[in-house]
């Protein structure tokens, strides 16, 4: 492509949907300070998430316990997938395990992991997002909303998560993503290099991201042969996934090798195909979680996004036409017209964020359509949270995805697009299995898969800004599209603003200190101060459905390789083999915590609602012999802990 071309491209770039070149190296020696300056200003923002809700993250009952459970086990010789069910790959854990054994087995050294995790996943974001010319600013917004919902006081969190296999699959994803930009634009080989190792580190993380991985890879070798035509380039960049991914397929084949194919990929991996957890309670998760296609709600989306790209268009069309029609060219006077255009949204803003409550930090549009009774209330707060980050944020995606897809076949726009269906495909991939339920929430994890669906809506959100006032000369341009991606930045980091008090009391153990609820601090001490005095070898007391952290703070092991127990686990034909480990290892006692599983749309185990034949094991060879918390009633309210403790009818006897 001729200078000449590319001179025109990035000239009209302010006047189109069209997206500019990618930056080069003297805008990179241009810009070295600002920034060095915004990765700072990420890093120290990350730093005062930390501090301010530090110990506020996971939950005692739900996957957070397995993440110090699984790697403490490993340090007592147990083998990942044989001697522990995990779901995920084998990375985190022994990863983990590594720590553990330098640093010793503490929460602290869990939290430090994931905080690093978090801060190299922002400032990851931050450079991929320089690739599109957003300047500074523009560049800043994506990582500020990912730290705003990094830090959630619950199992989404990047902190202590649900699993650090989404954090780090995450992370890794998005050092791939970065290198392959950086390859469509420079061609070098050292970058694809690099590209596709970390694809081979993600694989052993998390399905999404090493699939996601593998396919933008793909894609970026096939777009290389179609622009340079080169099939050397190919047969180089095929060699290097060969030896990248050859370790991380050794290792998978090493894990087969000790536990079986069927064992690890079905039996461990619950949202593979075929699986137990799918032919059971997978349909019913995988549409909570997002994964479904209903019209009414793919039409309510299509609306939404359409109300908010609107919306920008509409504020930069006034801010535009206002500073025309002024003649206003000092930067203190433009702002002076978007101060106001901004206002009422600001005000809706600080108005959420004072009146914070548990409702509004679970779910944002949830809460826009149902906090007060005021119908104009309403809209101001449906208004705020559909421009901040609109429910069809996915559709958003697949559309700037096929435009990049159409773009690629016209030939001034072949190099430039090619960027974009990296970033497009990559997204569209590890948001799939979650494309309707993208929304900052608590209960969802989309914190690890909507990071690139919000950059992409910020690009966007950029040229729908330019595009409205193109009529203004580049310098007033680029101030009215800083200024309102600053206040999208600021309306982000305000409303999705993580609020520690949720998990309000502390609790204090031998491992370390976290954060929960004031019954569960309560009953936690006495709970394990029960296992350590009953016990008489170290694995005779089974806990469920799953806080597994319990055997950690105990100093015991769980006597199954299923140390949690929720419906779709252990299947029909395991239940016999579960039992038979209990009984090898003489368990004495089993706590039954009264966990909700409703998400997967059945009842407590306490109240048969699963694993039928393991209840009715335990209900014919164990009495109920007393209780931790509540009432002495079975019907105590979810919303309080409550564990109950069954003992073997003969204590004496072997089971």
């Amino acid at each position: 492509m001729s200078h000449s071309a590319v001179d025109l491209m990035a000239a009209d770039a302010g006047i189109s949907l069209s997206p500019a070149p990618l930056c080069g190296d003297s805008e990179s020696k241009k810009n070295f300070r600002p920034e060095w300056m915004a990765r700072a200003v990420i890093i120290s923002v990350a730093g005062g998430l930390a501090w301010h809700t530090w110990g506020h993250w996971g939950d005692f009952q739900i996957d957070c316990g397995r993440e110090l459970y699984v790697p403490a086990a490993i340090l007592k010789g147990r083998l990942l997938f044989r001697d522990l069910y995990y779901p995920y790959g084998p990375l985190a854990p022994y990863l983990n395990a590594l720590l553990f054994s330098i640093f010793g087995v503490r929460l602290t050294v869990l939290y430090l992991f994931g905080l690093a995790l978090t801060i190299g996943a922002a400032l990851a974001t931050f450079e991929i997002a320089r690739r599109f010319n957003l300047g500074i600013i523009g560049s800043s917004v994506a990582p500020l909303f990912f730290l705003a919902e990094a830090f959630y006081p619950f199992i989404r969190n990047s902190i202590f998560p649900y699993t650090y296999a989404a954090p780090l699959g995450a992370f890794l994803g998005l050092l791939c993503l970065f290198f392959l930009i950086k390859h469509a634009a420079s061609g070098r080989t050292h970058a694809m290099s690099l590209a596709v190792v970390f694809a081979s580190v993600a694989i052993l993380t998390k399905a999404e991201f090493g699939l996601a991985c593998l396919i933008v890879i793909a894609c970026e070798i096939t777009a290389a042969y179609m622009i340079r035509r080169s099939p050397r380039e190919v047969f180089r960049a095929l060699a290097l996934c060969v030896a990248a991914f050859a370790p991380a397929l050794a290792i998978y084949g090493w894990f087969v090798s000790k536990v079986s194919a069927r064992s690890l990929f079905l039996e461990n991996w619950a949202l593979i195909p075929g699986s137990y957890f799918m032919r059971s309670v997978g349909k019913r998760f995988m549409a909570d979680q997002g994964f479904r296609f209903v019209p009414a709600e793919l039409l309510e989306a299509t609306e939404y996004a359409v109300l908010a790209m609107a919306i920008w268009w509409l504020l930069a069309s006034l801010n535009a036409f206002v500073i025309e029609k002024l003649k206003l060219t000092s930067w203190r006077l433009m702002a002076w017209p978007l101060i106001i255009s901004m206002l009422p949204l600001a005000i809706t803003c600080l108005v959420f964020f004072r009146r914070a409550t548990w409702g509004m930090a679970v779910n944002t549009h949830f809460l826009a359509r149902s906090l007060w009774e005021s119908a104009q209330t309403r809209l101001f707060f449906t208004i705020l949270a559909e421009v901040v980050f609109p429910s069809g944020i996915f559709l958003v995606v697949l559309s700037y995805l096929l435009h990049a897809v159409w773009r690629c076949w016209k030939p001034p726009d072949k190099t430039y697009a090619i960027p974009e269906i990296l970033l497009g495909v990559y997204a569209v991939l590890v948001s799939f299995r979650q494309m309707m339920e993208l929304e900052p929430t608590l209960y969802k994890c989309a914190v690890f898969f909507n990071g690139p669906a919000f950059l992409i809506f910020v690009i966007l959100v950029n040229r729908v800004i330019r595009w409205a006032s193109r009529q203004l000369d580049i310098k007033c341009r680029d101030f009215v599209a800083g200024s309102m991606l600053a206040a999208e930045a600021a309306f982000v980091f305000i409303l999705f603003f993580p609020r520690p008090q949720v998990l309000p009391a502390r609790l204090t153990t031998d491992y370390g200190t976290l954060y929960t609820s004031y019954d569960v601090a309560a009953l936690v001490p006495q709970i394990v101060s029960f296992m350590k005095t009953h016990t008489k070898n170290g694995k005779d007391i089974l806990v469920l459905p799953e806080p597994p952290s319990l055997y950690v703070f105990a100093g015991m092991l769980a006597p199954t390789r299923w140390h949690q127990l929720t419906p779709g686990i252990v299947s029909p034909e395991g239940e016999q083999g579960y039992i038979n480990e209990l009984k090898s290892n003489q368990v004495r006692y089993i706590l039954i915590a009264n966990r909700s599983v409703s998400e997967y749309g059945v009842a407590r185990f306490i109240d048969n609602g699963y694993n039928h034949e393991i209840y009715r094991w335990i209900m014919a060879n164990y009495v109920e012999a007393g209780q931790f918390g509540g009432l002495s009633q079975k019907a105590e309210p979810l919303g309080q802990f409550v564990m109950w403790v069954y003992e073997r009818k003969d204590v004496e006897a072997k089971p």
